[in-house]
């Protein structure tokens, strides 16, 4: 007797759709993020300028992406307050974020490609000069303009990230961070390690290690109006 086939066809698992599903997902949430790391963020440079912003404009666009960002003080007084910490001769030195800024403009400078050519890699990731705002209520921003070259094509991101110091000691909380207008997650210390990477650049810099040393000394700080007030031990 001849076999009888079976002639329904067989459907998707479910695994298979779940699958798809999740792929689908994932290509979506990229193409997310990538359009968002392409929408350049608005600055302002005080907490005043941003709500006379939003209220000349009380509904916010879709991408009306913003941050603060630090002025450079033009005064020198960022020299004798350096010198203090570095040397740990003040129990207590206070920066304001012009002061900072006039001392990473001093110090730092946009990185270049070390290779070019055909023997340069094809994704380049060269960190700017650091840039800082203060503000009690909002907490600090640290901004650091990024230029980026894949294969050849070149782009520039302004890497934002917000947070605040915990009381009574010197440890820094990552609230926020961010690519031009894309999230990146911070979890699970994942912000804290993107943020290092991109430092790494700065590492072997005198200043960059000297900075550190100083820090093993700060034993509190706090925010104060637009001032950063560091207790050294």
């Amino acid at each position: 007797m001849p076999a009888i086939k079976n002639t329904e066809e067989q459907g998707p698992s479910v695994g298979g759709v779940l699958l798809c599903a999740v792929i689908v997902a994932l290509i979506g949430a990229l193409l997310g993020f990538l359009f968002l790391a392409s929408v350049s963020p608005t600055s302002f440079k005080s907490v005043a300028d941003l709500q006379a912003y939003l209220e000349k404009n009380p509904e916010p666009k879709l991408l009306d992406i913003s941050y603060f960002e630090g002025g450079i003080s033009r005064a020198r007084s960022w020299e004798q307050k350096r010198d203090a910490l570095l040397n740990g001769s003040e129990t207590t030195v206070e920066f304001t974020a012009g002061e900072l800024n006039a001392w990473m403009s001093s110090n730092f400078r946009n990185s270049s490609p070390a290779v070019s050519g055909e023997d340069a890699p094809a994704i380049v990731i060269l960190p700017g000069v650091p840039n800082f705002f203060i503000d009690e209520k909002e907490g600090l921003f640290f901004n650091l303009p990024t230029n980026l070259t894949i294969y050849g094509s070149a782009h520039h991101c302004m890497i934002v990230v917000k947070g605040h110091f915990n009381p009574a000691q010197p440890e820094f909380t990552m609230d926020a961070l961010h690519a031009n207008g894309a999230a990146i997650p911070i979890l699970s210390g994942l912000g804290d390690q993107f943020v290092g990477a991109l430092l790494q650049v700065y590492s072997q810099t005198d200043e960059f290690v000297a900075f550190q040393a100083a820090w093993e000394k700060v034993e509190t700080v706090e925010i104060v109006g637009d001032t950063i007030r560091l207790k050294l031990r």
